[in-house]
């Protein structure tokens, strides 16, 4: 057996091994997201690239920012979701730079909208993930990020809706990142959607990840 045939092998069982380590995610994490949408921009959408939950559990899009999604809100109001998980400010903390109170009033009006329209369905909002440190620095440093947080907090205090902290869910490693420094690797999803389904309720005491 030639090195390129042994190489092929190779790269087919990595293939093989990763392929099947995602489907076992799918059925272990579905249960809990079965009348769950989860509202986002790429950081969300990866949870589809990966298979972990179904496309009727994710409406999001790479690029998202809270002044683009009205089209993805009337779609989770045509759903009628039992709770609907928001992931927004990774893209939103460049795009509105200082102006917070923008990104946060832009926010609010989404969170109302979603409130008066499906008053049966509880609402939680995430913080931002952690990043790369090469992103931290373009952001403008972890302060910056530590001020979105505690104000997208704030925010979900004063409308009675649920907050997730991610802040502490992956560390500062740049190897944990993609290229882009913004998108963790595989690993963190899975871990993500335990995180979310813990903090939310969502998860029963018997599952094991």
């Amino acid at each position: 057996m030639n090195e390129t045939t042994t190489a092929k092998k190779e790269k087919t069982y990595v293939n093989y091994l990763s392929e099947k380590k995602r489907n076992k995610a799918i059925y272990a994490m579905l249960p809990y997201y079965e009348n769950v949408i989860i509202l986002g921009d790429s950081l969300a959408e990866s949870i589809l690239d990966y298979r972990l939950l179904r496309k009727k559990n994710v409406i999001a899009k790479r690029g998202r920012c809270v002044d683009m999604i009205e089209g993805d809100i009337q779609r989770a109001i045509c759903m009628a979701p039992e709770m609907i998980i928001l992931e927004y400010g990774k893209n939103d903390i460049l795009h509105f730079r200082d102006n917070f109170t923008s990104f946060i009033t832009l926010y609010r009006k989404h969170i109302h909208t979603l409130k008066e329209e499906l008053p049966e369905t509880t609402l939680y909002v995430n913080s931002l993930i952690p990043m790369g440190q090469c992103q931290l620095e373009r952001i403008g440093g972890l302060e910056v990020f530590k001020t979105c947080n505690s104000l997208l907090q704030l925010m979900c205090e004063k409308e009675g809706i649920g907050f997730i902290d991610n802040s502490a869910l992956i560390e500062w490693k740049d190897e944990l990142f993609e290229f882009d420094g913004i998108h963790p690797k595989y690993p963190f999803y899975p871990k993500w959607l335990y995180h979310m389904a813990d903090i939310t309720g969502l998860l029963k005491r018997n599952f094991i990840i």
